[in-house]
């Protein structure tokens, strides 16, 4: 009869504090915002961000640079507005999206993590909050925040004085932060749509940069020519559109308008795309795991 052999491996149960499904969610979400700022990596994944946002926020520094020089001698300085600078940063928000959104996707379901997550308290739902929350904290941010600074400036070298300048103009805070949402959402749902069906994250960025820049002037030929409907799928132009209307300003003469169409409509498209972009990335990625 064999004799039984016991092993001692050294096996030692998790003696710390179980964090559970909230701890998981916190761990994806933190390190979504890795990948997306490229922190933890090689340089060359940290150098495109780091350019995108100091190009967005140089102008406004400078800006208000300029205006507390002037004011030593009793000059004045016109800053442009808030509608003008989203006109800059939407361009690069876009681009942004589109690199981001593949590297917070398609890693994961390439080399297998996703099989990972599937064993700690993680539900898909879970796993595309996460990710898009963490793109979402970095694109609004990078949206928001030089509008924040030009504020600032602005209240600085007021001469009403930074108190009542703040208190009297705090609305324009909160609208250009509704703009910067309307700008993710009119663009990383669309982008993660995309990357749930690529192998590739350059692959998929470029399919998404593709089908956004060429709808812009099909579009316009098309309403041009005589079939004003078809204005509806200019998607660069929805989120301008309705920043514009947010802002109460008029800064292009945007493909929707030209068609005869109401910037709440251009809110309609944004939630539709979105939705129905996010219901095609949860079904693949339910697929998947």
């Amino acid at each position: 009869m064999a004799e039984g052999v016991v092993f001692d491996l050294g096996y030692r149960p998790h003696e710390g504090e179980r964090l559970g499904r909230s701890g998981a969610r916190r761990a994806l979400y933190k390190d979504g915002l890795r990948r997306v700022l490229g922190l933890r990596r090689k340089m060359r994944r940290k150098v495109f961000p780091l350019v995108l946002m100091a190009v967005s926020i140089l102008p406004a520094l400078f800006f208000v640079a300029l205006s507390v020089v002037a004011g030593e001698f009793d000059q004045t300085v016109d800053f442009f507005d808030h509608p003008q600078y989203f006109d800059l940063t939407g361009s690069m928000a876009l681009i942004f999206i589109a690199l981001a959104a593949g590297e917070l996707l398609i890693p994961d379901r390439v080399h297998g993590t996703l099989q990972v997550y599937a064993s700690r308290p993680l539900t898909t739902v879970d796993y595309l909050i996460g990710r898009g929350a963490a793109l979402a904290t970095v694109v609004i941010s990078f949206l928001w925040f030089p509008h924040l600074v030009l504020f600032l400036g602005r209240a600085w070298v007021s001469s009403e004085g930074f108190g009542s300048y703040v208190t009297s103009e705090a609305g324009v805070l909160l609208t250009t932060l509704a703009a910067s949402v309307v700008y993710f959402a009119a663009f990383a749902p669309l982008a993660f749509a995309v990357a749930s069906v690529s192998k590739r994250a350059a692959l998929a960025a470029g399919v998404f940069l593709g089908v956004i820049t060429i709808s812009g002037p099909t579009s316009a030929s098309l309403v041009d020519a005589g079939f004003p409907s078809l204005g509806l799928f200019a998607f660069q132009h929805h989120p301008g559109y309705v920043k514009d209307w947010i802002l109460d300003s008029s800064t292009h003469s945007w493909i929707p308008e030209r068609a005869g169409y109401d910037p709440i409509l251009s809110v309609v498209v944004i939630v539709t795309v979105a939705v129905a972009s996010w219901l095609v990335v949860l079904f693949r990625q339910r697929r998947i795991t």
